[in-house]
């Protein structure tokens, strides 16, 4: 009987582990029927992902420098010409006489019309000469008016005999010196008014205040720089053209300027003045390029990149030829 239990026992047991042999063997068949079922329904021409092999990937920092420098070289103009743009008209005001600033009418970024006063000086001596230069000509005008008087009386008596001819020379004689004084005075006023005018600072054309050196109030030497007056309604580029480009570079030469600050914009400019020979240390030929800027957009002194328009044309020889 003991025997017969165990046989049971061990045939349960044998019965149990081939049952969980079945089982676990089915599972696996379903997964495999499911995993084929999903790739035959995936479309035949989806792209497979890319290896993650570092030899033949290119890393996203690098492939986004290129980008960025192919984008700049493909955007970027060649520049030939640089420099900075200059307003085509400057002037530096200076005071003529020494003295105190008693008047300054001038800020900067002011507009400004020519003859516009500017600046006054005071010199009290040039002022007190002036006085006396009027004095002086009313006095002899006076003279002069009495010895025409007595000139008058005189040729009345010489008619009857009462003076003799050399009375009446005399006396034209005194008239003629009395309209000479009158004259030098007349003169000596002129120049002293001229010495009060170089007391008055003016614009010398249409323009803005660029600098206000002084201040008013402050005493100042002759030559002492007052005021800085430009017109940036036209500006002016000094550069320097390659010697290859040489040929190109004539007065009418068309020239595209960038402007730093306005990189977006492209200002088409004209070449007016072209040296004569190249510059022996740059072998560079020096041109003039004027900038029209009539609505005072582009600042003066702004820096500008350029190249000419026509570089590409054929060149031709000095002397006319292809």
């Amino acid at each position: 009987m003991i025997h017969t239990h165990r046989e049971l026992r061990r045939a349960a047991f044998t019965l149990g582990l081939s049952l969980l042999s079945l089982t676990v063997s089915a599972c696996g068949n379903d997964a495999a029927a499911n995993a084929t079922s999903r790739n035959a329904s995936q479309p035949a021409d989806r792209p497979v992902p890319p290896s993650h092999s570092t030899d033949s990937a290119v890393a996203p920092d690098t492939a986004s420098s290129q980008t960025e420098s192919a984008m700049a070289s493909s955007s970027a103009m060649p520049s030939s010409l640089t420099g900075t743009l200059e307003p085509q008209a400057r002037a530096l005001l200076r005071a003529e006489l020494s003295g105190a600033v008693r008047t300054l009418r001038a800020k900067v970024g002011q507009r400004v019309t020519a003859g516009q006063v500017l600046a006054v000086l005071d010199v009290p001596a040039l002022h007190s000469a002036l006085a006396a230069a009027e004095a002086q000509v009313i006095a002899q005008d006076v003279a002069l008016r009495q010895a025409r008087r007595e000139h008058d009386r005189v040729a009345q008596l010489l008619k009857i005999g009462g003076v003799s001819s050399a009375e009446m020379e005399e006396w034209e004689s005194r008239v003629q010196a009395a309209d000479a004084a009158v004259n030098a005075a007349r003169a000596q006023r002129a120049n002293a008014a001229a010495e009060v005018q170089r007391l008055t600072v003016r614009a010398p054309f249409d323009g803005f205040v660029e600098r206000q050196i002084t201040t008013q109030g402050s005493v100042v030497q002759a030559g002492d720089e007052l005021v800085s007056i430009i017109d940036p309604r036209m500006l002016e580029l000094g550069a320097g053209v390659a010697a290859a480009d040489a040929f190109q570079a004539r007065p009418g030469a068309r020239v595209a300027l960038r402007v730093t600050g306005a990189a977006d914009s492209v200002i088409v400019a004209r070449i007016v003045r072209v040296a004569p020979s190249l510059d022996p240390v740059t072998r560079q030929l020096r041109v003039t390029v004027l900038v029209p800027n009539a609505d005072g957009r582009i600042p003066a002194g702004a820096w500008a990149e350029g190249t000419l328009l026509n570089s590409t044309t054929t060149r031709r020889s000095p002397s006319g030829g292809h």
